[in-house]
Parts: C-alpha cells; sequence; structure tokens
C-alpha cells in the first residue's frame, strides 16, 4: 500500500465517545466494539490502495473475449473472489473496499484522476497527483480504455427490498428462467447479471469463513460475539431473504458496498432503509448495530475520506398517506447523533403528521448543531414527481440520491446526471451579443435570453443522450442494474431498463442571474443611469468601475421576501420551463426532464468563470444553494424562508434544491422557535432544508486550534464534512458565513 505524499489531518480521537451521545447505545461490551470501529475510522490515515485496479485490470486480461457486459461481470467476480478482506477494524458488519480503512479505491476505467471537488475540500489534494500512484502497466492499459469523468456514474438507489425480502438467488433465478430470450445483448446482459450476483454471493461466503476463524482465534469476547453474529447472518444473507434486523443490515452493507466496487463513485444511496426493514422495526432498540452499520458505510474507501454523499432517507409518508416513521427511523437518528459522522448524510422527509418524537428528535439534532438530518418537504416533492408523470406509489417513494436529487430506488436515477445550464454565465454571454444590447426593455432582453437557452440546452441535451448511450454501451454494471425494477427482464443496463428515464437539468448560478436581472432591471431601465454596453464593458472589465460595482450592490436583493425582487425568480424560472417544454416537443420520444439547483460545485463554477450580472467578481464562487448570498441576506431568516416558499418546487423542481440556513447559536439553539421556522417553511410549499446553526468564534478558533474542536460538522451545500479537515479557502468562507448570519438575527 502506497502511502499519501501529504497527510491528511484527522481531528481528535474517538476514545471520548460518551460525549457524543454513545453511552445509551447497548451495553458496555457492544459499545467497546463501536468505539474500537470509529478509532479505526477516524484516526486512519488516508493511504492509497492499487488492489481494486490490479484486479480489475487482470479481470480485464483474463476475459478479453467476452462481450464487454460480460467482461466486466467477470472482472467484477475476479475483483470480489481475490480482494482483501477487512473484517476487524468493524467486526460489527461484514464488508469493505479497500484492505484498510480511508485507502482509495480507485476507479480506473473512469481515469486516475483526484476529482475537482475533491481538491477544493482539502488543501494536501490541490497537487496531489493520484495517476503517478499506479503502476505504469496499469497507467498504460486504461490511458486509451478509460471512458473518463474520474466519478463513476453513481447517483442511484438499488430496490432494497430486492436486497432485503428476495435475495440474490432470487434474481439469479429470474435472470436464467429468460436467458435465452430476447437479441444477442439482452442474453448478453442477463448472463452478466448471473455472474455478478454469483460473485457478490462468494464474496460473502469469504467473509463467513474469514468472521469464523478470527472468531476462534480472539480473546475479546465481545468481538466475538460480533463476528459469530456475522458469520451466522452470512450463511443466510444475501442469497436469500433476510430473517431479521441484522440480516437486514448486512445484506444492505454487502449490496450497498459491492455497488461502489462494481465502479460507482460518488452518490451511491442507502435509499429508504427503515420502509425496506420495517418488519423488523420491533428489533430497533439495538442501537450498536446503527452506529456500526454507519461506521461501516463511511468507511467506504472510494477517494479515501473525501465526501461520497451516501444518502440514507427516513420518514416520510406513502402514497396513501400514511407515516411510515418506525422505530428504525428514530434509531438512525439516534446513531447519526451519536456517531457525529459526515458522510453518510441523513435526510428525513419532513410532513405534518409526522411521529411526534422523531420531529423533536430531529429539531434537538439540529438546534445542537450537528448539521443532520437534512429535511425535505415531502409533499411538494413527491407531488412534484407525480406531475412529472410518475406513478403515485413509485413517486412517494421517493429518496435522496446524490446531493440533494431526487430518485427512486430501482426506478429512477437518470434524473441526477445530466447537463448543466449556469443562468449566471449565460446572461453574461448574452450581454456581449450586439442584438441583446439594442434591447430596448427587460421583455426584449428576456427574449434574447430565451432564444439563447434554446439553443444552449438543444445541444445540452443532444449530449446527455449519447454520454448515455456511451456510457451503457463502454461501462456497462450488471449487478447494480440487476438489483433495477426490469432491467432483467429487458435484458438491459439500468439507464435503459429504469422505469422512469427522465432525464435532469443541473441549475446552476440561479441566485447570481435572478440579483443580475434585478440589477438590469434598476439600474438600465428603471433609472436609465448605465446603459446594457456599459454593464457587458463592466463584466470583460471584471467591475473596474467601483461606482457602477457599489450601484448594484445597493440593489435589492432576491431572498429577503421583496415581491419585486422576488417577482424575477418567477420570471427566470417560467422562461426556463418554456424552454425546455418547447426543446421535448420538438424532439419527439424525448425523455422528459427533472430540473434541481446544484449543489457546492459553486466554487469551481466561479473559479472557471468570469464575472457576472450580480456583482460577483471573476473568480469568485456562486451562490451556494437556492437561497441567497449570505451577504446579500438584509430581512433575517424568516424573509429567506419566505422568498424560496414562493418557487412552487412540484412545477419547478421535481429533482430537487438545496436551500442552506445559517443560523447563530442565539436563535438556533431555541429548539421551539426553530421547530416553528421549520414546520412554517414546509406548510408554506418549501421542498428542502438544510439548517446550520454556527459560532463564528468557535469556528475561528477550531480553524487555528483544530484539536479543541475535533468533531464539529459543518453544511458545505450537498455534503458535510469536519471542519478541521477542510481546505483553508472553505473554512474562511464557513466562518465568514457565521458572521453574515449572526447581523441578521
Amino acid at each position: 500500500m502506497a502511502e499519501m505524499s501529504r497527510r491528511t489531518f484527522i481531528g481528535g480521537s474517538a476514545a471520548a465517545l460518551t460525549g457524543l451521545g454513545l453511552a445509551g447505545m447497548g451495553h458496555a461490551a457492544s459499545r467497546s466494539v463501536v468505539d474500537a470501529a470509529r478509532r479505526a475510522l477516524v484516526d486512519t490515515e488516508d493511504s492509497i490502495s492499487l488492489e481494486r485496479a490490479r484486479l480489475i485490470t487482470e479481470g480485464y486480461h483474463l476475459y478479453a473475449d467476452e462481450p464487454t457486459v460480460v467482461r466486466r461481470a467477470s472482472a467484477f467476480a475476479h475483483l470480489l473472489d481475490h480482494m482483501t478482506l477487512d473484517v476487524l477494524s468493524n467486526p460489527l458488519f461484514a464488508g469493505n473496499t479497500a484492505e484498510r480503512p480511508r485507502a482509495w479505491t480507485l476507479l480506473p476505467e473512469y481515469g486516475l484522476t483526484v476529482p475537482a471537488q475533491a481538491r477544493l475540500e482539502h488543501d494536501w489534494l490541490r497537487e496531489f497527483d493520484l495517476a503517478a500512484e499506479a503502476p505504469e502497466e496499469i497507467r498504460a492499459y486504461w490511458s486509451e480504455r478509460a471512458f473518463g469523468g474520474d466519478a463513476g456514474i453513481g447517483h442511484l438507489a438499488v430496490d432494497l427490498d430486492t436486497v432485503v425480502h428476495r435475495g440474490l438467488e432470487a434474481v439469479i433465478a429470474e435472470a436464467r428462467a429468460l436467458a435465452e430470450t430476447g437479441d444477442e445483448w439482452a442474453r448478453e446482459m442477463r448472463r452478466a447479471c448471473i455472474i455478478a450476483c454469483e460473485g457478490v454471493i462468494r464474496w460473502a461466503e469469504r467473509y463467513r469463513v474469514e468472521a469464523t476463524r478470527l472468531a476462534e482465534e480472539t480473546s475479546d469476547a465481545a468481538v466475538r460475539a460480533a463476528l459469530l453474529r456475522v458469520a451466522t447472518a452470512l450463511e443466510q444473507v444475501p442469497a436469500r431473504p433476510a430473517r431479521n434486523l441484522f440480516e437486514g443490515l448486512q445484506a444492505i452493507v454487502l449490496a450497498h458496498l459491492a455497488v461502489a466496487l462494481e465502479g460507482h463513485g460518488y452518490s451511491v444511496s442507502i435509499g429508504l432503509p427503515d420502509r425496506a426493514l420495517a418488519p423488523f422495526a420491533e428489533e430497533a432498540d439495538a442501537g450498536e448495530l446503527f452506529a456500526g452499520f454507519l461506521l461501516k458505510i463511511a468507511a467506504n474507501s472510494v477517494w479515501g475520506g473525501t465526501s461520497k454523499t451516501q444518502a440514507i432517507t427516513i420518514g416520510g409518508a406513502d402514497f396513501a398517506g400514511r407515516d411510515r416513521c418506525n422505530a428504525i427511523t428514530l434509531a438512525f437518528l439516534d446513531a447519526c447523533d451519536a456517531m457525529r459522522l459526515p458522510d453518510p448524510h441523513v435526510f428525513l422527509r419532513w410532513r405534518r403528521g409526522m411521529d411526534a418524537a422523531v420531529k423533536a428528535k430531529a429539531i434537538d439534532m439540529l438546534a445542537r448543531g450537528v448539521t443532520q438530518p437534512l429535511l425535505v418537504g415531502d409533499e411538494e416533492t413527491a407531488s412534484g414527481l407525480v406531475a412529472a408523470g410518475i406513478a403515485p406509489e413509485d413517486a412517494w417513494n421517493y429518496c435522496v440520491i446524490g446531493c440533494n436529487e431526487i430518485g427512486i430506488p430501482g426506478k429512477l436515477s437518470r434524473s441526477a446526471t445530466g447537463p448543466s445550464l449556469n443562468h449566471a454565465e449565460q446572461l453574461s454571454a448574452l450581454l456581449q451579443e450586439p442584438e441583446a444590447q439594442a434591447a430596448a426593455d427587460m421583455a426584449a432582453l428576456l427574449a434574447r435570453y430565451e432564444a439563447r437557452l434554446t439553443r444552449v440546452l438543444t445541444q445540452a441535451f443532444q449530449w446527455e443522450d449519447d454520454w448515455w448511450a456511451a456510457m451503457a454501451e463502454r461501462v456497462p454494471t450488471p449487478f447494480t442494474s440487476a438489483l433495477f425494477d426490469g432491467a432483467i427482464a429487458r435484458g438491459a443496463d439500468l439507464h435503459a431498463a429504469a422505469s422512469y428515464p427522465h432525464g435532469c437539468l443541473f441549475e446552476r448560478g440561479l441566485t447570481n442571474a435572478i440579483d443580475g436581472l434585478i440589477a438590469l432591471d434598476t439600474l438600465v431601465f428603471q433609472q436609465g443611469r448605465y446603459g446594457l454596453a456599459e454593464m457587458a464593458g463592466a463584466l470583460a472589465d471584471d467591475f473596474a468601475d467601483a461606482g457602477l460595482h457599489r450601484a448594484i450592490a445597493a440593489c435589492p436583493k432576491w431572498g429577503n421576501d421583496l415581491p419585486e425582487a422576488d417577482a424575477w425568480a418567477e420570471e427566470l424560472l417560467a422562461l426556463r420551463e418554456r424552454t425546455v417544454a418547447r426543446i421535448i416537443e420538438e424532439q419527439q420520444g424525448r425523455p422528459r426532464v427533472s430540473c434541481h439547483v446544484v449543489r457546492s460545485l459553486h466554487w469551481l463554477d466561479g473559479l472557471q468563470h468570469g464575472a457576472s450580472m450580480d456583482g460577483r467578481r471573476r473568480g469568485e464562487p456562486y451562490a451556494a444553494c437556492i437561497g441567497p448570498n449570505p451577504r446579500d441576506v438584509r430581512r433575517g431568516p424568516t424573509a429567506v424562508l419566505n422568498s424560496v416558499a414562493k418557487l412552487q418546487p412540484r412545477r419547478y423542481y421535481r429533482g430537487g434544491y438545496n436551500l442552506n440556513l445559517t443560523l447563530p447559536p442565539n436563535a438556533g439553539r431555541d429548539v421551539a422557535a426553530l421547530g416553528a421556522l421549520v414546520e412554517a417553511f414546509f406548510a408554506h410549499g418549501g421542498q428542502e432544508l438544510q439548517v446550520s446553526v454556527l459560532d463564528a468564534a468557535m469556528l475561528r478558533e477550531a480553524m487555528e486550534c483544530p484539536g479543541r474542536h475535533p468533531h464539529v460538522l459543518v453544511r458545505i451545500a450537498g455534503f458535510t464534512a469536519r471542519f478541521a479537515t477542510l481546505s483553508r479557502m472553505q473554512q474562511e468562507a464557513l466562518v465568514q458565513r457565521a458572521e453574515d448570519a449572526a447581523l441578521t438575527v
């Protein structure tokens, strides 16, 4: 194992977990096993594992004569048959993606590069050359074969009912029954699904044998009990249906980590585990199981200790209006509170009639600064999916499948991957066009913008279609596909087989564009102080005219519950919706489109783009969410929520949006007030809310002396992180956000 050329700072030991709430979890022996597992994860430095890259490359050589999908499945099974099993770092569950926690599991099929977002999160990754860590034979083999994109597919959730209640042997039987039907691709796909599922079953058997052996060797009674429980469970799962809570959790762990090993990077979701495990809810008093489960998922070491946005969604109602909260829902919240892990992150589907204990626990956690759970408005989100053409029984089974994107387990994933639209960038480009500079009023300018958007999005959607076709052809994922509804029956890769082949449009720079429209309307057409050509020149010279820059800053800003400002948000979204509808109508058969506001890529976009009409200078980040820039919040959090609640998510955001709400301690720690704020937001049409209670002084102290606040978690936009491990740039931005929040409450 090659050591990283630079090391990560890991803040604090896990020795004193009673302060984090673990003291109430099970008996002392179980707590000791959880404590050791957490310490093994948190106190381990990042390193590089070459094992997956080596074994996948071997598999590609061994099965070079097979069709692509069979070759992929066979290489995957070869990996599972020969990879090192790490049982002891967390003996509560079987499953690992590398030899030890935080050892980077490489995906050479997509290129040996560090994702750009990870470089922004961590200073030590800025100059790190991941490809240099791989042997020349691996680099040479994949130099012309890698699909590119570095992150794999991801943004999906498999069907947990199949994982927990049917088992992989049932999937294999279904594929064998249809083995000789359909065209050649369908037959090859089913053969590949069988190979992949059989590989996972053998993988589980390897763990059973190893757990049994280690149980005989250890002198620690608690570890022995944990290992024997694992070994017993693996006699049943994942091959056959789970018979109890532990077997259900163990089956989910193995399926989840197998999906990651098959080649999915960011955003492999756990789906809705409290629903899948509901038949075992009476067993949910074993708190150490859920703590161990979260630790095992957190140990998924694709890209080591950087964020992977593995979402867990709990709570909410079904399509009949029944609240689906149960003891498992509360157990996940308790474990999340106790473990304080940045990943996986937990989303709670919020509804008015939700279980009172679950609601109280969630608000209490947020008020104490845990940053989780993230909250999703059940009614608006499910109704938006129904409006997009999804059957109610499926729409009400939605989950979060990434930072904040919405999907349906085993049925809808493409809605989280697609072309991007940066409104602020497009508005800046529009103002450089002579025809746009001649616009007599805002209506004429917006007409030019709509024409530009039509051209841009027509090309973008064609790119998306071509990309998905190439993905299915070059890097199919038969194991993951086998856990998607209809994939085996159709003999198709998951994206071609998904019940709802909806496309997606990632929306960026929305807040900046809204404020840009307000500035143009105010300064050009209402006050007549500047011309459109002057505005275009100001963008080109990065606002060298300080007077103009101050004038833009003084304009009304979106997100302050000002009707004259908020109206431009509706105008921009309606324009986008008309454009997308026109393209769909003109391109017969094109999938319907979901839209969502993208997460923390605001830094990456900002570094790549020039100035924008809201006054943002070249290289500065765009707004981090659908709400206002923190520096532009002038009337407090209630005004922010009132503005965002006007945005009609069931019409405009079937794919989800993210809203960051930052509160200072004096406001956020008032549990009753925070609960009322959250209830009011969702009652008035809100869709998603990420509450952060940040103490600016404490963050500054943590920035200078990380060891004093080792467990402080912060929500950036689409991911959660330990404050102490973030880049200096991210830390300073969070401190500024906390200071801005303190000025408006």
